[in-house]
């Protein structure tokens, strides 16, 4: 399995000769929105041209229809005919958006020999959910593959321990930039939420993604490096890449 970062939460999957490119966020630097007032993300440019991500793609999997996670760029840039696989809530937001192949996901879908099942989150407090939505995160595996558990935008919640302690992932992916919205957060996680993460993982690795590239967060990766040497976490078990790095477990 490998895993590419492309910038903050956009990722893209290699697993049993499938490719997925998970909640693409395609603007230029500069050219989204502004979640605090600060700046205008996404803070930096994509590491590599939109016809090269998108070069070999057969899926993309979308975790919630946030800004940052599927923009107007993205429904831009995406052929209509591309499979879409989603959470069931979002399947009709995204085939009205005039996306042809949407497949919920729920408790399983398969794409060749890699199975998907949708997990759930929690984005952020209870005084900022009314305003977040629901999100999920998935899980996927193949026969003969590590299994990775993409926790999506989610703080650490019950949800996210209850599946660290039944599934055993070997690598989970955690969104670490501790975004706040209106002054109130995390939305996602912070970074003693990520180092007891890595305590709950057992044997995963745990890649810290969703980083250096949106207004509202307060947390980078040099904030991150800084505390996992103050915890003295082995840097093999918890993996904080940079734009465009590729991962192979």
């Amino acid at each position: 399995m490998q895993i590419r970062l492309i910038r903050s939460a956009t990722l893209v999957v290699e697993m049993a000769d499938v490719r997925l490119l998970i909640d693409p966020w395609l603007a230029k630097k500069g050219e989204g929105k502004s979640y605090s007032g600060r700046a205008t993300s996404p803070l930096v440019d994509l590491p590599l041209s939109v016809d090269e991500l998108l070069h070999g793609i057969d899926a993309v999997l979308v975790s919630h229809l946030h800004s940052d996670h599927f923009d107007d760029a993205a429904q831009r840039a995406l052929p209509k005919s591309m499979p879409i696989l989603c959470h069931g809530r979002d399947k009709v937001a995204i085939s009205q958006m005039g996306f042809e192949d949407v497949r919920a996901i729920g408790q399983g879908l398969t794409l060749g020999s890699v199975r998907i099942r949708a997990t759930d989150g929690k984005h952020g407090p209870p005084e900022v959910l009314d305003d977040m939505g629901e999100v999920s995160g998935f899980l996927i595996e193949a026969p003969g593959e590590p299994r990775l558990y993409w926790a999506g935008d989610t703080i650490l919640c019950p949800e996210v321990k209850a599946i660290l302690a039944d599934e055993r992932p070997d690598v989970v992916v955690v969104h670490g930039c501790s975004a706040l919205w209106k002054g109130k957060g995390p939305l996602v996680m912070d970074g003693p939420m990520v180092l007891e993460t890595v305590s709950l993982s057992g044997h995963a690795k745990v890649v810290v993604t969703h980083l250096d590239a949106v207004d509202h967060a307060t947390v980078s990766r040099a904030d991150l490096r800084q505390m996992a040497a103050t915890a003295s976490i082995d840097q093999s078990r918890l993996l904080v890449p940079e734009d465009g790095e590729i991962l192979s477990f």
